[in-house]
């Protein structure tokens, strides 16, 4: 048996009005091999501490209740199930639903299903002669326990009523039945079910996308002809895989406008899965700017599950996405750019990374890249100019300041470490307009979950290192615009860690799926500095981390 040495060291932030709790960090240390054994370990949950609250009242989120007429002790429905004897073909498994409230029936099918129309077989009890007369209604349809068939695609509201119509009392419950996780589910079939292993070449493929119950969207079901590759760099090289789809066909998924390019991001390294999503979130807080809209689903792709993905709208020039008319440009600097043989790339000269030209499709020597590469340039050279903080003639002539503004804080705030200009730094530039920052992407090794750089810790100003932030801080407009929106952003504070709450919630069975597909939480991932053990602790610590680095910002642009 291998030896190991556990230190868990117990780490208490309580703050009351951000319910911080108790943070767990998991620091083993292999005495012979480095290899960490899952079953020498426990989850150690992380504890909330009841009662926290700045003063107000503590409030219980109810279900609304239903109109019943009905006496005491009359009929209340105590069991609800699926037998898979009674659904062959769609359960492999019986299984039992929770009543919660005797209002609400919770029902989790632990596997994906190709359709929810399902029988039930259930109990009523009561202590009054009114049981032997109920029955259970679907509708206008009375419901045979073990014999008749209801679609439970949409949340199914099932009343108990005599039998007779003769007396005034009924009560309803409302059926929730969640395939596997309570995600959509994005079904990918290849042509042939050919394996998807290159990022340059396309594999045709069928999507299905099937909605849930209680996801956060209004689609039902979509399936419609398209392409999918792989996508990436560093990510594509870890087990679980990004993807590119691209659609035949422009098409809305869960909601979002409709367009023909997607990506699936993996979260791999990030074991909270919603780094991406708090970052994302954090940008499009208020509508001031564009930031990719994404949704969480599971995948199967080729019949296989591969866990839990983030669909997700692609960075690109679009009305419904990065919209600069219909001559703009968009931009990346980008410095894994330079083995790519399809990018058009130029150099400034305070951006050690070389700038790559997107969109539109553009040649060294044409008219465009001239344009775009000019432009970059005189920004550049006016930026670190004498009077460059000349309010007409200065740098804010040729960028967007509230753009600048905005990007900067989003990845500072998340001491995002790829944001010093390196690589995912995105720009966009209408023609005729100026230069504007944006938008946000690629949070995964951000919000300190990274072992390098020291931008694992909470304290420590990052991204204002780089150069064309450096210069801007000594713009006075610049450090009173950058003040003004961080103070709007800390004052957004606990609904920032009120979308974590409810993301971490919706993901809660997902994560376990995700956990059983791919083994990560309880392993060292590159480039993670902690393990912190379970889903609970992951999602903990992370907000923890960001209430500490929204605190140390506050105090130190206070200072300015």
């Amino acid at each position: 048996m291998q030896s190991f040495t556990l230190y868990a060291i117990l780490m208490i932030e309580h703050n009351n009005r951000r319910n911080a709790g108790f943070c767990l960090q998991l620091r083993l240390i292999k005495m012979k091999r480095h290899t960490l054994k899952r079953n020498m370990l426990l989850c150690l949950a992380a504890l909330l501490l009841a009662g926290c609250s700045d003063g107000g009242d503590e409030r219980t989120a109810t279900p609304a209740s239903n109109v019943v007429i009905r006496q005491a002790g009359g009929p209340r429905l105590t069991r609800l199930e699926f037998l898979a004897a009674d659904n062959p073909g769609l359960l492999v498994g019986d299984v039992v639903c929770t009543i919660v409230g005797d209002s609400v029936a919770e029902c989790w099918v632990p596997h994906v299903m190709a359709g929810k129309r399902l029988v039930p077989r259930f109990t009523i009890e009561g202590t009054d002669s009114t049981v032997q007369q109920a029955r259970l209604m679907a509708g206008d349809t009375s419901i045979e326990s073990s014999r008749t068939a209801v679609d439970f695609t949409s949340p199914v509201t099932l009343t108990l009523t005599p039998a007779d119509d003769g007396q005034p009392w009924k009560k309803d419950y409302t059926v929730l039945v969640h395939a596997f996780t309570g995600l959509p589910v994005l079904w990918v079939e290849t042509e042939g079910r050919a394996a998807v292993e290159s990022k340059e070449d396309y594999v045709r493929a069928t999507f299905r996308l099937v909605e849930d119950v209680v996801t956060r969207a209004p689609s039902d079901v979509l399936q419609i002809e398209g392409q999918i590759r792989g996508r990436g760099n560093t990510t594509w090289a870890l087990p679980k895989k990004p993807y590119k789809m691209k659609l035949d066909a422009k098409a809305s998924l869960l909601g979002m406008p409709a367009d023909k390019s997607w990506v699936l991001l993996a979260n791999y390294t990030d074991k909270t899965m919603l780094r991406n999503a708090l970052a994302l979130r954090m940008a499009a807080i208020d509508g001031r700017g564009y930031a990719p809209r994404s949704h969480f689903v599971e995948l199967m792709l080729n019949g296989r599950y591969e866990g839990t993905y983030q669909l997700c709208e692609k960075v690109e020039l679009s009305r419904h996405r990065v919209d600069v008319g219909g001559d703009g440009f968009l931009l990346e600097a980008d410095a894994k750019a330079k083995g790519d043989p399809d990018a058009r790339l130029f150099y400034v000269r305070h951006i050690e990374a070389p700038i790559n030209v997107k969109e539109p499709g553009v040649d060294y020597g044409d008219e465009d890249f001239a344009y775009v590469r000019d432009f970059v340039t005189k920004a550049d050279s006016v930026l670190f100019s004498e009077g460059f903080t000349d309010p007409v003639d200065g740098w804010r002539k040729y960028m967007d300041m509230d753009s600048f503004v905005d990007w900067y804080l989003v990845n500072e705030i998340a001491r995002n470490n790829d944001a010093i200009m390196f690589s995912s730094c995105y720009m966009h530039l209408p023609r005729g307009g100026r230069l504007r920052m944006g938008p946000v992407w690629d949070f995964d090794i951000a919000f300190g979950n990274v072992s390098y750089n020291g931008n694992y810790e909470p304290e420590g100003f990052w991204v204002r290192r780089q150069a064309w932030f450096d210069r801007m801080f000594w713009d006075p407009a610049f450090r009173a615009r950058v003040k003004e929106r961080f103070a709007f952003l800390h004052s957004r504070l606990d609904d920032i860690l009120d979308g974590i709450n409810a993301d971490a919630a919706y993901l809660r069975r997902s994560a376990q799926e995700n956990e059983n597909r791919w083994g990560t939480l309880y392993e060292k991932t590159w480039p993670n500095r902690d393990v912190w053990g379970c889903y609970e602790n992951e999602v903990q610590c992370m907000k923890q981390w960001l209430t500490r680095r929204m605190d140390w910002l506050r105090e130190e642009f206070g200072k300015m």
